[in-house]
């Protein structure tokens, strides 16, 4: 909204041009075309006097009322693109003629996108500023601070590069005679094995800068936590091997944090570094600086992170580019940026705190009433996740893949699981006749399989707290079905879960809750709604249930009738196009006393998949789609979504009788979790579900992610 008093400026990176028909105008952030013949024209005129030394008033005084209204709706059309100004608005500055002649350029960038450029570059020179490093980066970067104007600069010599007398002297010199009004002071430096000692240092300084040419990564481990806690405006610089790893900008107003950056990255290392020991939480101070590291390399981490700064206290730049964290090669200096999110088990930025039960209770009563996940909205949400150096998952793949007659999506995966315990980054596949259902299901697989091994140690109970809890029953061990354990979680510690039938809290131990990323245990399961994947990790735990009851059956099972059953859409084409490619499928019905439809489907002689639904249909059609996934796998020699093998299903078991199985069972969600928890039940079992929920970066993207564990109940004589 134009005010008569304002004072417009035309930015300085805007341009316009000619068009047939009317002006075409472009700046730094916006672009506009605007319709008439004589625009061009009567900008080329208007322009030289949008200079921010006239108001709006005095800019249209002596016009007609119909001019003063065509060049008013100019300005406000102008104005709300981003291409004017108002000076009257600037703030106050102290800054001489001579000075401001003398940062013209910095002047004129910021002018480009911000108002009160001369207050925001003087705000940026007032602030005290600390360089922490050693060497030719350190050197460099007191330079490049020197150039940008901060009037006054400590630096902090760090022990395991020396800058010698020769070198601060000439910064000294460089400083007099460059900048005479500004100051660089030589610092004592603290013993950085006293935390109170480097507290007390840095507390005086609004920004500090570090800059490392070696892996001193307790270091800057130490400096990101204190800055945090200090709310201090911190950016460094660290040479690993051949790369240098820049940002994030840490700062009071940006939620960013280096140590989630750095354990995201940990947990990728095996897909780019042969020397993850490099990237430890270690200082490293008898590593040689790599030979690349040059005085061009040097310079440009020091601007880097000087420039960074200076967009940041301006607030000229991206906050979204300052937040990621940055890599350049030192031998070619190309560089990239990457992304990351929060992670769980960092020291400085996130601080869980144990549930007690009521807190568990309010949370599982959220996740039952909460809405579902959209999968448009999962997959574009999932985006976030996915970074090739920084990601939660490294990599959403189909092109090395047939993708047909079915689609194939692989997902690559982090590491979960701490440093301290060897174990690899792992993948997941999914199959399906449509792309979009084969992306969205490998999505819900990868983020379960990786939410099923992260785990935080500082969310579990200790075995000292569990008397404490002397109200809430616990279930151990021997109370449990086909369990495993993970090293991560040594010694005893405990978790909340809940009894699916009564909907109490019970405690169990974490140890057989959380999975390697090697193992597949049943009972993981992720969903769209909190009642869905409740119900999938159920069948699950039916699946195996009743492959237990055939390993020890000795009837034959019937063989289901393709021809008269009833399939879904999907299914009954995937059934014309096994009979199509001249598979000779089997497909035997081997419901057992669960009563949840469960068939063996059979390639010949071998058996390809054990499918359970508790839709008829869609179990058949699970099978089927397995199927046809060993037929194209087999085809095209893709062993990647190749199906794992199952549980032999013996000749003496495949009947010769034909059946059409049907069931009337529940189609929703929720009478579906119902109607299993009752089977289950009645045949001796009780089940207990834990939200997976650890790294809560994920659960935001995908909240209903559940491990269900099954035990055997007490059975009353009687039932």
């Amino acid at each position: 909204m134009l005010v008569q008093n304002m004072h417009p400026k035309w930015r300085a990176d805007t341009y316009f041009i000619p068009m047939p028909d009317g002006v075409y105008l472009r700046g730094n952030s916006s672009r506009l075309f605007l319709k008439g013949k004589s625009l061009f024209a009567l900008l080329e005129r208007l322009v030289p006097m949008l200079d921010g030394s006239v108001s709006i008033e005095e800019l249209t005084d002596g016009l007609d009322t119909a001019k003063k209204r065509m060049i008013t709706n100019l300005l406000e059309k102008l104005l709300a693109h981003d291409f004017l100004t108002d000076t009257s608005q600037d703030q106050p500055h102290t800054l001489r003629s001579s000075k401001l002649e003398s940062v013209a350029l910095d002047i004129a960038f910021l002018a480009a996108r911000k108002p009160s450029a001369a207050s925001r570059f003087e705000r940026f020179c007032r602030q005290p500023l600390l360089l922490i490093g050693s060497g030719a980066s350190c050197i460099a970067l007191i330079k490049a601070s020197i150039q940008c104007g901060v009037k006054k600069i400590d630096v902090l010599i760090t022990p395991e590069g020396a800058v010698g007398a020769d070198a601060r002297q000439m910064m000294l010199d460089f400083s007099a005679e460059n900048a005479p009004e500004q100051t660089v002071r030589f610092l004592a430096t603290p013993s950085w094995n006293e935390e109170s000692a480097v507290r007390d240092t840095i507390q005086a300084y609004d920004a500090l800068l570090h800059v490392s040419e070696r892996p001193m990564l307790a270091r800057a481990l130490l400096l990101n936590r204190l800055c945090l806690e200090q709310r201090k405006t911190f950016m460094q610089a660290v040479v690993v091997d051949d790369r240098a790893w820049l940002g994030p900008l840490v700062s009071p107003e940006a939620q960013n944090c280096w140590e989630c950056a750095w354990r995201r990255l940990q947990a990728n290392l095996s897909y780019f570094s042969s020397q993850p020991s490099h990237y430890e939480f270690e200082d490293q101070p008898l590593a040689v600086p790599h030979h690349l590291l040059t005085a061009a390399g040097s310079t440009m981490l020091a601007n880097r992170l000087i420039f960074t700064l200076f967009q940041s206290v301006t607030q000229s730049g991206s906050p979204e580019i300052a937040a990621r964290l940055s890599t350049f090669d030192l031998a070619t200096f190309e560089g990239e940026s990457h992304t990351f999110l929060p992670h769980p088990h960092c020291l400085a930025c996130q601080q869980p705190a144990v549930p007690g039960v009521s807190q568990f209770l309010q949370q599982m009563q959220s996740l039952q009433n909460r809405e579902p996940t959209d999968p448009e909205a999962l997959l574009e949400n999932i985006g976030g996740c996915v970074d090739k150096r920084l990601g939660i998952f490294t990599a959403f793949e189909y092109s090395d893949f047939a993708q047909a007659p079915l689609a194939v999506y692989q997902v690559h995966s982090s590491n979960p699981l701490p440093r301290q315990i060897s174990s690899e980054p792992f993948s997941v596949v999914a199959l399906s006749t449509q792309a979009k259902d084969a992306c969205v299901q490998a999505a819900q697989k990868a983020c379960a399989r990786y939410a099923a091994s992260m785990v935080d140690r500082r969310r579990l109970l200790s075995s000292a707290a569990v008397p404490q809890q002397s109200s809430c029953p616990t279930i151990t061990s021997d109370q449990l079905l086909e369990i495993s354990s993970l090293p991560v979680v040594e010694e005893e510690m405990w978790i909340w879960a809940l009894d699916l039938r009564t909907q109490q809290a019970v405690l169990m131990s974490a140890r057989y809750v959380f999975l390697a990323p090697d193992r597949k245990d049943r009972g993981c399961a992720a969903g769209m709604s909190w009642e869905e994947a409740i119900c999938q990790a159920l069948l699950d735990w039916c699946n195996y249930l009743t492959l237990e009851q055939v390993r020890d059956t000795q009837r034959a099972y019937p063989q289901v009738d393709l021809a008269q059953v009833s399939l879904t859409p999907e299914g009954a084409y995937l059934h014309r196009l096994l009979q199509t490619i001249g598979e000779q499928i089997t497909v035997y019905d081997v419901t057992g006393t669960l009563r949840v439809p469960t068939f063996a489907t059979c390639s010949g002689e071998q058996v390809i998949a054990y499918s359970t639904h508790c839709d008829v249909a869609q179990a058949l059609s699970m099978g089927l789609m397995g199927a046809v996934q060993h037929y194209q796998a087999t085809q095209f020699q893709q062993p990647d979504y190749a199906l794992e093998p199952v549980p032999d299903f013996p000749a003496h078991l495949r009947g010769t009788h034909v059946s059409v199985p049907h069931a009337s069972l529940p189609d929703a969600w929720p009478a579906r979790r119902e109607w299993l928890l009752a089977q289950l039940w009645a045949n001796g079992f009780r089940a207990f579900a834990l939200p997976l929920d650890h790294d809560t970066a994920l659960a935001r993207v995908l909240p209903f992610i559940v491990r269900v564990l099954v035990g055997k109940r007490d059975v009353k004589r009687g039932e």
